[in-house]
């Protein structure tokens, strides 16, 4: 299993960001989060779409991949 580092962007825009920034707010209007747990052969592609239909709590920076799903 593997962490994913993503970075939503104020307008929505979704990404890969780099695997050493900070998880929270960036100096912009982005927000970087960490996807926990990703399984095996689950790509970067599949993570987004996924994260597109979820509503993240507020102040919660880490997320399990399970909760995805959800």
């Amino acid at each position: 299993m593997a962490s994913l580092m993503i970075k939503v962007a104020g307008e929505g825009l979704i990404e890969k960001a780099h695997r050493k920034a900070d998880v929270g707010p960036t100096s912009g209007s982005s927000i970087i989060y960490e996807i926990l747990d990703v399984p095996d052969g689950i790509g970067l592609e599949d993570v987004i779409k996924l994260f597109k239909g979820y509503k993240p709590a507020p102040n919660t920076y880490e997320i399990p991949f399970t909760d995805l799903g959800k």
